[in-house]
């Protein structure tokens, strides 16, 4: 049988915003849905793990993609909490939202009435979230290189480099810690990509003005 009730928590996911966008000052009609992302990692993830590959370095592309599409599944519960919100909260802010998305992918896990598979899911998700093996790296890393594209075409869409700055740092600085020198060697290069960016003033959005 189709597992119609997991399948509309996946297409959930086409509706629910990156809210974190909104914390830097994106506008609503700008921000990306959680399926683009994810999409876009899962791509991401591919290209490197391919490039890896054809350097002789042995990786499992199948479990890569795998990570890539499931990492944010608690997301259709739970949608995009904001590291601003988890700053408000405190020190508790990061377990507290641990606990919920692991509750969160439970529940959506449930949905696919073959136990068999949703242990194969659970392991899958628990292996990115402990960001220990090669694969959970390249797609942690896959994810980082998602922000910084993202925040090169904000920068084409107007938004000007002192309100995309704090998010570019930031997504540089936690990619380093993957070691992976396929992705810094990727990082340099959308910053020397960055750097020759010529932003047009922003006007209103795409979707406004195609309504007028």
């Amino acid at each position: 049988m189709i597992p119609i009730k997991f399948l509309d928590d996946v297409m959930s996911l086409k509706r629910v915003p990156r809210s974190g966008w909104i914390t830097y000052r994106i506008g609503k009609d700008d921000v990306e849905s959680v399926s683009s992302h994810s999409y876009s990692v899962a791509v991401i993830a591919l290209m490197m793990s391919e490039t890896m590959r054809l350097r002789k370095q042995g990786v499992d592309v199948e479990q890569v993609l795998k990570m890539a599409l499931l990492h944010d599944l608690s997301e259709s519960l739970t949608f995009d909490i904001s590291k601003a919100y988890l700053r408000y909260l405190g020190r508790q802010g990061s377990r507290m939202k641990t606990r919920l998305e692991e509750k969160a992918t439970s529940r959506v896990l449930e949905d696919l009435q073959n136990d068999r598979l949703a242990r194969t899911f659970r392991a899958t998700i628990k292996e990115y979230s402990s960001s220990n093996s090669l694969e959970a790296r390249i797609v942690h890393s896959a994810d980082a290189l998602d922000l910084l594209l993202q925040v090169i075409e904000y920068g084409k869409m107007g938004y000007s480099k002192a309100t995309l700055d704090p998010i570019w740092r930031e997504t540089r600085s936690k990619l380093m810690k993957y070691k992976l020198p396929l992705a810094e060697e990727w990082s340099r290069q959308l910053q020397r990509i960055r750097t020759k960016l010529r932003s047009k003033p922003r006007q209103a959005s795409s979707r406004r003005s195609m309504t007028k």
